[in-house]
């Protein structure tokens, strides 16, 4: 054996090299003895003959992809084992991802052959460890927080995962004995991973001569091993070669750069190679996904819908796939019950299609709108298949021999058309309403009104009470707050088409009367829908009634439902519905003459400064103190309404200025026979308008609507009727009225009228009489018209005057003369407040020299004290007054005595006040300063 090691030394292999491979190879191997009839010089050579070309001639073994993914699995199988006992499960956790994806493969290799014994094996003790009778709460703590998000990571997955194979973990859990073989394998590979790797040998042991060594049994010579016979059989495949690195052949290098090729190359062209070549390759799509060519068909339609079903919702499903895979199922879909099974996945999908996006897109909402339709002509074709959300469901494959007997599936028809409904308001609310998109967008309003009305048809034959109120809420919803020209033409269209031709609420008797039709849709709800129901079809009967001029119809039907009283305890929504309905109250009372019934409709809502929120058409401009967040302006937002449904705000604005303006002005003119109504107002926020008004130093022609308000209200004021005629005539906002002429007409009536009782108030204190033809010429009314609005003046005590029928006169009452002027109501005032400030003074003095107490008090306290020292003073003041008769004398004395007293006590009351209200002032500035 030296000169073995001589050689070994004389070659380029240096020591290094051998120490380097010592943890690969034990010394018992770098010390065999060779076999055959060469010797220990032919040993060396051929294994350190580095240049030769041995490497070509080296035997492979070849294995088949059965093979490498059986060994594969096997491996990761007890890899996940092995980790188990040592708790860890980040390692268990990572092993079992690669042996999900190696059983993929080898199942599809195996087609239907049973799988190695320890990967059932594996899952057993996977569901043991992550069940119940598991890991306990103690070896639960003692986990890392690795392995313990691990562990619950593994314990979620598992469940889905090992429902494949519960057959085969059923008869493992039998039979355990048939794993025995792989216990003792894990065991071996156990032992050997545990065993301490021996240190490498020094020169001087590798010298030692094998025969010296009785425990050091010849490897290469051995019977035992087949590979050392197939090398005794080779010349050139002797010694160290075997362990050599090898060099890669021409073939295996064309091979790698097969499989890096086909690895990078993209989904299409994989696809496109695999219809060539398909030997143990998978076709992949986008992220390295499986993709299975769909082969479905009626008898497998039901378990392709309940996987499609099951894959809803999960990360990384592809939902534009998932539609096209209904969409295939639909095609191949044998009877009306599948039909309908098809059409409800497919529409749902279809709207989690767009769930990301702010809006539906056109495209898609008329996608699904039409799947909608086409479930509701199923049903309207084939009255035995019914849909109720309480329903149970028909998972089985007993669809393809359904005969058309009565059945019920689980699913609800009414979701998806409340969905697309919210989906069409969300796409009116996202598009800009001065664009020719908005009015594209508002065509689809005539079939989605369509398709609510069939919904409808099909909810009274299935007679589903709960769902057919929801529904008839909805189409209520789309013509309450149109006219009747235009509902009159959905009716029409709808009629043409037999739509809902056999319901009972909307018979066809009423078709082409609107009013008639949202009459009966409202009656239904009154009589059948829960009370939210019943109160949003309320105020959209009111609403509709308003819109169309009925007023007093709509006016009684809110006040009858008491609706004013619990409105503030209705949700968002129905609030809403309630101010449009005040506010269309109001224009309906406007139009019709009713200036005070307007404004009180109208007062609370322009009052608050909010008209865009409480109509939800708009998001107002905040205040720095009332900055709201991020997530209440998005909910304002959400429940704007179309732009086509909003309330003009400047012409109800206008209506409301108008209105205040005809009871304000009249009101504030009555101050000379009223001083109160200087102080108190009827509209604060017309009188504020009006001041910040009279403040300015130049004002212009009048440019907007609120301009012109304020002008005809001076106009007024001052008595040129004319000219607040005039202003209020130029409006242009009148123009958006059905009756404009009628509406100018009305109100120049209207401010006629005012302007006569402005001018009564005004200048009732100068005139001793008036005469009726003179009010009748000046303001250009009847004279029959101007005495009933005196005699109505005079009744409800507006006028302290009398009629006289005979003269044709109005006589004021001497009473106006007390106050004839401005300069006597000043005085009088002042008068007033004077008397009443030297009652407190004198109050006050008599207090002070009392010692705190009242008058009265004062005097029975002495009376108690002393009251035969006061009787007789009392008795010698009375005798002393008989005597000398001069008692009135001294009684004056008293008096004056008595006001001069007041006058002083006056006086150093001024003074003690004047210093205490220098004191104050002081303390202002102090804190000023401060």
């Amino acid at each position: 054996m030296s000169r073995f090691f001589q050689n070994v030394d004389d070659s380029e292999s240096s020591d290094s090299d051998f120490s380097s491979s010592g943890s690969e190879f034990s010394e018992e191997e770098l010390q065999q003895k060779p076999t055959g009839g060469a010797g220990n010089n032919r040993f060396a050579r051929a294994g350190l003959d580095l240049d030769s070309d041995s490497d070509d001639d080296v035997k492979r073994v070849v294995k088949n992809p059965k093979e490498k993914q059986t060994e594969e699995v096997v491996k990761l199988s007890q890899n996940i084992l092995k980790a188990i006992r040592a708790d860890e499960w980040d390692d268990a956790t990572d092993n079992f991802n690669k042996l999900e994806a190696s059983v993929t493969k080898l199942k599809k290799i195996l087609k239907g052959s049973s799988l190695p014994t320890v990967f059932i094996r594996c899952l057993v003790k996977l569901e043991d460890c992550t069940g119940k009778d598991g890991l306990s709460k103690e070896q639960l703590g003692k986990l890392n927080a690795i392995n313990a998000r691990a562990f619950n990571k593994l314990k979620q997955r598992l469940r889905k995962s090992i429902k494949p194979y519960a057959s085969d973990m059923k008869a493992y859990r039998e039979n355990p004995v048939d794993s025995a073989e792989e216990d003792e394998k894990e065991a071996e590979s156990e032992s050997e991973d545990q065993a301490v790797p021996a240190p490498a040998a020094t020169r001087a042991e590798r010298a030692v001569p094998a025969s010296d060594s009785e425990s050091e049994d010849s490897y290469w010579g051995s019977d035992d091993s087949d590979e050392s016979e197939s090398e005794s059989d080779d010349n050139q495949q002797v010694g160290f070669s075997r362990w050599l690195k090898k060099t890669p052949t021409k073939a295996e290098t064309k091979k790698t750069k097969k499989e890096r090729s086909q690895r990078s190359t993209p989904a299409p062209q994989a696809a496109a190679a695999a219809d060539d070549e398909d030997d143990g390759f998978t076709t992949v799509g986008k992220g390295g996904k499986k993709v299975e060519k769909p082969t479905v068909s009626a008898e497998s339609l039901n378990k392709s819908l309940i996987e499609i079903n099951m894959a809803r919702g999960r990360k990384g499903t592809d939902k534009k796939e998932t539609v096209a895979k209904l969409e295939l199922l639909l095609s191949v879909a044998g009877n009306a019950l599948q039909q309908c099974k098809v059409l409800m996945a497919l529409a749902s999908a279809q709207f989690d299609e767009s769930a990301d996006l702010s809006h539906m897109p056109t495209e898609k909402w008329n996608a699904v709108q039409s799947t909608i339709n086409r479930l509701l002509e199923v049903l309207e074709k084939n009255h035995q298949v019914s849909i109720y959300e309480t329903a149970d469901a028909h998972d089985d494959d007993s669809d393809i021999k359904y005969s058309g007997e009565p059945i019920t599936l689980r699913g609800s028809v009414i979701s998806l058309v409340e969905r697309l409904d919210d989906e069409f308001t969300r796409s009116l609310q996202n598009i800009d309403p001065h664009t020719p998109d908005y009015i594209d967008r508002m065509r689809d309003s005539l079939p989605l009104y369509l398709t609510i009305a069939r919904a409808q048809g099909y909810f009274e034959r299935a007679e589903q009470e709960d769902s057919l109120c929801r529904i008839v809420s909805r189409r209520l919803a789309h013509l309450y707050y149109r006219t009747d020209q235009v509902n009159d033409q959905f009716e029409a269209t709808a009629a043409s088409l037999h739509v809902s031709a056999e319901s009972k609420i909307v018979p066809p008797s009423v078709r082409g009367n609107t009013e008639a039709t949202i009459h009966g849709l409202c009656t239904f709800l009154y009589q059948h829908a829960d009370s939210l129901l019943r109160i949003r079809a309320m105020l959209m009967h009111v609403f509709n009634h308003a819109l169309h001029k009925r007023y007093y119809i709509a006016r009684d039907l809110l006040l009858m439902s008491h609706i004013q009283e619990n409105a503030h305890q209705a949700d968002v929504s129905t609030q809403i519905l309630y101010n449009r309905a005040l506010a269309q109250l109001g224009l309906a009372a406007f139009r019709l003459g009713k200036i005070r019934e307007a404004f009180d409709h109208t007062m609370e809502l322009m009052s608050s400064g909010h008209q865009r929120e409480l109509l939800a058409q708009g998001v107002g401009q905040q205040r720095m103190q009332q900055q709201q967040t991020f997530a209440n302006e998005q909910l304002q937002r959400q429940r704007q309404l179309p732009f086509h449904i909003n309330i003009n705000l400047e012409l109800l604005e206008c209506v409301f200025l108008t209105a205040s303006m005809l009871i304000e002005i009249p009101f504030m003119a009555s101050a000379n026979a009223n001083p109160e109504a200087r102080r108190t107002a009827t509209c604060r926020v017309f009188r504020r308008m009006l001041d910040f008004n009279e403040r300015q130093v130049f004002l212009g022609p009048p440019e907007n609507t609120r301009d012109h308000i304020m002008a005809s209200a001076k106009a007024l004021a001052d008595g040129d009727w004319v000219k607040s005629r005039d202003y209020i005539q130029a409006i242009k906002i009148w123009s958006l009225l059905p009756d404009s002429q009628e509406i100018k007409d009305m109100l120049a009536s209207k401010i006629q009228v005012e302007a006569l009782r402005t001018y009564l108030f005004t200048y009732s204190t100068q005139f001793e009489a008036v005469g009726l033809d003179d009010l009748s010429a000046m303001f250009e009314l009847p004279r029959n018209k101007v005495y009933s609005l005196l005699a109505r003046m005079v009744y409800q005590d507006e006028l302290q005057a009398s009629l006289d029928e005979v003269s044709g006169v109005l006589v004021f009452s001497p009473a106006n003369f007390e106050a004839s002027s401005r300069l006597q109501q000043t005085a009088l005032m002042l008068s007033n407040k004077a008397n009443q400030f030297a009652d407190i003074n004198e109050r006050v003095f008599e207090l002070k020299i009392n010692g705190g107490y009242a008058p009265g008090d004062r005097q029975q306290g002495n009376t108690d004290q002393s009251g035969r020292a006061q009787g007789n003073d009392r008795d010698s003041r009375s005798s002393f007054q008989r005597s000398t008769g001069v008692g009135g004398n001294n009684a004056g004395g008293r008096d004056g005595q008595r006001n001069r007293n007041d006058a002083s006590g006056n006086g150093s009351n001024r003074n003690s006040n004047s210093g205490r209200n220098n004191r104050r002032g002081n303390n202002r500035r102090g804190n000023n300063r401060r």
